[in-house]
């Protein structure tokens, strides 16, 4: 059955093929008959990440209690050159281990695992096939053929101890690699990397689902932060052995995009990742699993000294299929396409109601100072001017950055941030701003430069608008596209 965009639940992106058709795979968020069971491995097709056939489950959990692979977690799906079809993944016991299950006990939570399909349809795993790397932190294999080595990699997140000049022990997070010259043997072939292929460089977190493509002549790793500031990380390398650098602003977007992996797609570099629920339904922080999110990146083009810096956009599929114009009107009827705010004071002006459909928005914003804040504002119950909804998206010029609101009081009480990603503006600067909605996901790129991404659960059905607390801004341009 063909699926709406991002009309889907509870995901993390796993691989996107290099094809007409492109193969999505993810974690479903189902469990089994306890919660010891959970995360089967399926499968989605697209052709333009707009539309999604649902191909079903391809690799399941097993529900046994002494079973490596009782939960699936992250992995990668690659093609040999004889047309089989391999994934590598980690399974996962969170009791296995324990002292009770005996001699049968496993000796880590999680293990690198195998399968093979000739079809993508059905898939066989290897059940002899278990890679252990000495730390219950083992997970998300992430396998890539190097050409220049003629060799194929397995990126592992991990943990490494070494010794600290006083003799103590130093617990790193890590990316392992491992290296085979084939993988039609995998029992022997995977040779562990005599040095970690990255060591973190800004903290201990663990760096979750690692990816690494070849893009333009540069080198890219990207990995998520398993720790506070939960987003989607990435370095780069001019050169195949080069020195690690990290770009001026090194997440993709914010903890709205979370678990995000790097794949190309013909000549084009995508980022796919998960918006997670909300821990209060709706309202509260991020939770775990959600819905797809799709970022094409391209390499920045506003900053010289940056050039080998990614920056996400608005995939250029949407704004070929969203290209038929609706009309949201104001209290008065009318349709609006550019609005004014002095600055003077809060102010605000309603739209009518946001429909069910995926609705783009393309924009144009400029403000002429720096003293207040201005943006979209969701969730409102009835269509009245001044008044701000249960949620807002904030172009925070004063604090450099934007952020997203969801359980906004009043105009002097928007709650804590759910999200935010820092930005410099710009006073008598024009902008570009396109947004994506879909049901309760919203992703606004700025000028080609930043990606925010964030859950507002009331804005479906509900009115929404645009507003400003004490900034003097235009919007111009507003146009909404169906």
């Amino acid at each position: 059955m063909k699926k709406s965009l991002f009309a889907i639940a509870a995901i993390t992106m796993l691989l996107t093929a290099c094809s007409k058709t492109e193969d999505a795979y993810h974690l479903r968020n189902t469990t089994g008959t306890n919660s010891l069971f959970y995360h089967p491995i399926a499968r989605l097709t697209t052709e333009d990440f707009i539309h999604y056939t649902d191909e079903g489950i391809a690799l399941n959990y097993e529900e046994n209690i002494l079973s490596v692979d009782a939960a699936l977690g992250t992995g990668s799906f690659i093609k040999d050159t004889n047309g089989l079809y391999h994934c590598f993944y980690t399974g996962h016991n969170d009791k296995g281990t324990e002292p009770e299950m005996g001699d049968n006990r496993l000796p880590y939570i999680e293990v690198i695992r195998h399968a093979t399909s000739t079809d993508q349809k059905e898939w066989t795993k290897d059940e002899d096939f278990k890679l252990y790397g000495g730390f219950n932190d083992f997970r998300d294999p992430y396998v890539y053929f190097d050409s220049v080595d003629n060799c194929y990699y397995m990126l592992v997140t991990t943990r490494h101890i070494v010794k600290d000049e006083f003799g103590n022990d130093v617990n790193l997070s890590v990316i392992r690699r491992y290296h085979s010259n084939s993988l039609s043997n995998p029992h022997t072939g995977w040779i562990q990397d005599d040095n970690d292929f990255f060591v973190n460089d800004e903290g201990s977190y663990n760096m979750e689902c690692p990816s690494y493509v070849e893009y333009e002549g540069v080198y890219y790793l990207a990995y998520s932060e398993q720790g506070e500031n939960r987003v989607t990380h990435y370095r780069y390398r001019t050169s195949h052995d080069g020195e690690w650098k990290k770009p001026n602003v090194d997440a993709i977007d914010s903890s709205g995009f979370y678990a995000g992996r790097l794949e190309k797609a013909g000549n084009k570099l995508y980022a796919f990742a998960w918006c997670a629920r909300l821990t209060g339904g709706s309202t509260g922080s991020f939770d775990w699993a959600g819905n797809l999110v799709t970022h094409e990146l391209r390499k920045n083009s506003n900053n010289e000294l940056a050039l080998n810096d990614l920056t996400p956009v608005m995939p250029t599929t949407y704004k070929d299929y969203f290209s038929h114009e609706v009309n949201y009107t104001n209290t008065k009827g009318e349709r609006v396409e550019n609005i004014a705010f002095n600055g003077e004071k809060f102010d605000s002006i309603t739209l009518s109601k946001k429909s069910n459909n995926v609705t783009r928005l393309s924009m144009k914003i400029k403000v002429s100072d720096g003293l207040g804040d201005f943006g979209m504002t969701f969730g409102l119950n009835k269509q009245l001017d001044k008044r701000l909804g249960d949620g807002i998206i904030s172009f925070d010029v004063p604090n450099s950055k934007i952020a997203c609101f969801n359980n906004v009081s009043s105009i002097v009480r928007y709650g804590g941030e759910l999200t935010n990603v820092k930005y410099d503006f710009a006073t008598n600067k024009e902008y570009l701003v396109d947004v994506v909605m879909y049901g309760e996901i919203i992703s606004v790129y700025l000028n080609n430069e930043v990606a925010l991404t964030c859950r507002l659960v009331n804005m479906t059905n509900n009115y929404f608008g645009f507003y400003s607390n004490k900034a003097n801004v235009r919007f111009e341009e507003v146009r909404f596209y169906e």
